[in-house]
């Protein structure tokens, strides 16, 4: 989904994806946008402030700062930890657009958005969930999970795989955003949004663990046989 809502969403050429990486103590939500063809177009239009079929940079710069300014309160119905019993606050929102200055044509033209938000308090022990709002038009969505935590389930994600992370030995989810059904009361609900559960990994589930109790079990039949030996 384009959040921005800049173009019209019946609009075929364009390209969304979230990126989604989930810690402890924050949260960073990334929205990448790729626009082409007649949305890429209507973009540059929005962001040609004189009308004069030319995108400058100072053009750009009164866009993000409006826009910024104007939205950023929304950025905190992105997504819910703990279904809303963990309170997110924003740090920080940066805006980037590129191949967006020159005249006003169909080149593609990108935007990155990423909102980095505080955890108060911070994820304990225990099961979590994570919320993000989805829409049919995000082609890609990616969830990081924090560092040694298990996942229980995820909903709201089509054609999901998971694989561990490259930064860490996180656990990460992709997938397609789709539509979670989920009960209120007696009713069956839907909703485009992705929902993840996960735990934090109990001491015996790292994947050290195992190796250090056969080799303590190998130093003890070790001793066991020096000892019968002795005697």
């Amino acid at each position: 989904m384009s959040f921005f809502l800049l173009v019209s969403q019946v609009m075929a050429a364009a390209v969304y994806e979230n990126d989604v990486q989930m810690e402890k103590d924050s949260l960073r939500l990334t929205i990448l946008e790729t626009y082409n063809l007649t949305d890429a177009t209507e973009f540059r239009q929005s962001l040609d402030a004189d009308n004069n079929s030319i995108v400058t940079e100072f053009e750009i710069s009164s866009f993000k700062k409006s826009y910024l300014a104007s939205r950023s309160p929304q950025f905190l119905d992105y997504v819910k930890v703990d279904e809303g019993n963990i309170t997110l606050y924003i740090d920080s929102v940066s805006m980037d657009l590129y191949s967006a200055t020159g005249n006003v044509t169909q080149a593609p033209l990108y935007v990155n958005t990423t909102i980095n938000y505080g955890l108060t308090p911070n994820l304990g022990a225990g099961e979590h969930s994570l919320w993000v709002i989805g829409h049919p038009l995000i082609q890609r969505m990616r969830i990081s999970l924090p560092e040694d935590t298990i996942l229980i389930s995820n909903d709201g994600l089509e054609n999901v795989t998971t694989m561990k992370s490259l930064r860490d030995d996180s656990l990460e989810l992709e997938g397609q955003s789709g539509i979670r059904n989920f009960m209120v009361g007696n009713r069956s609900t839907f909703e485009y949004a992705a929902s993840v559960e996960f735990r934090e990994r109990k001491f015996y589930e790292h994947s050290y663990v195992l190796p250090v109790l056969l080799g303590m079990e190998l130093v003890l039949i070790v001793f066991a046989i020096y000892a019968k030996r002795k005697r």
